[in-house]
């Protein structure tokens, strides 16, 4: 698995997140689109489901990842601050495994 199959399956995510939200409040579909944090698009509470449809979706896959473990949560930068961030995170806990 590569970045732009992981960057595939944020995408994807994001789209099922969207399909829960009012028109007016979509979540862009872009490498640059943050999703946590001060500019965020995504609550804590959105953050969570996310990360869930994110995690099934790498199981789908082959790929067993946490991604509200300690590890995520001692980073220096949060890896959910933007789809970029998180392809990174993903790229390198996979990488590590």
């Amino acid at each position: 698995m590569d970045s732009n199959d992981i960057k595939i399956i944020i995408f994807d995510a994001i789209e099922m997140t969207n399909h829960s939200r009012e028109d007016d409040d979509q979540i862009p579909i872009s490498e640059e689109t943050e999703l946590y944090g001060t500019n965020g698009h995504l609550d804590s509470m959105g953050l969570v489901g996310f990360l869930i449809d994110v995690e099934e979706s790498l199981l789908d896959q082959g790929q067993e990842v946490s991604l509200s473990d300690e590890r995520a949560m001692s980073q220096k930068n949060s890896p959910f601050q933007n789809v970029q961030s998180l392809v990174n995170y993903i790229d390198s806990v996979i990488r590590d495994a």
